[in-house]
């Protein structure tokens, strides 16, 4: 699947168009990358000075840069199977609700792939797990028991 490049003056002249602000409202930006040339440092030091979150994919397909670069975190686990009644396994959904308590308390989840060594400076973010994946059917039963494991 052809998909766009990173090009650093391009995606600088496309996060400084992002609006601060909505008819008054604060907003807040996340991004999914789909090439692999996105895990630049550069791309993250852009992403960080923007407040913009690179969405953690978990995928097949995509690249996954868990960077957090904004004070929120998002990510979504695109990699379910309809073999599993939750889309994961109980192991994996552990791992996840591990993953999302340590995003939440302002850490940085072991055992994910990052780009950069740097890690902002801890602080709690809120943290948004999305089940968007191809097992559909899967996907509320997985969000369901990854909120009985991070509750």
């Amino acid at each position: 699947m052809a998909t766009k490049k990173f090009d650093a003056d391009d995606m600088d002249a496309f996060l400084k168009l992002l609006p601060a602000k909505h008819d008054g409202i604060p907003l807040r930006h996340a991004i999914q990358v789909r090439h692999d040339s996105f895990a630049d440092p550069a791309f993250i030091a852009m992403a960080r000075a923007a407040n913009v979150a690179i969405v953690y994919a978990d995928s097949a397909d995509y690249p996954a840069i868990a960077d957090v670069t904004a004070d929120f975190v998002y990510a979504r686990l695109e990699n379910a199977v309809e073999a599993e009644p939750a889309g994961y396994s109980a192991a994996a959904l552990d791992r996840w609700a591990k993953a999302a308590r340590d995003w939440q308390a302002g850490g940085r989840p072991e055992g994910l792939p990052y780009v950069t060594p740097d890690t902002p400076a801890k602080a709690q973010r809120d943290t948004f797990v999305f089940f968007i994946n191809g097992a559909k059917v899967r996907a509320p039963h997985g969000a369901k028991a990854l909120i009985e494991r991070v509750a």
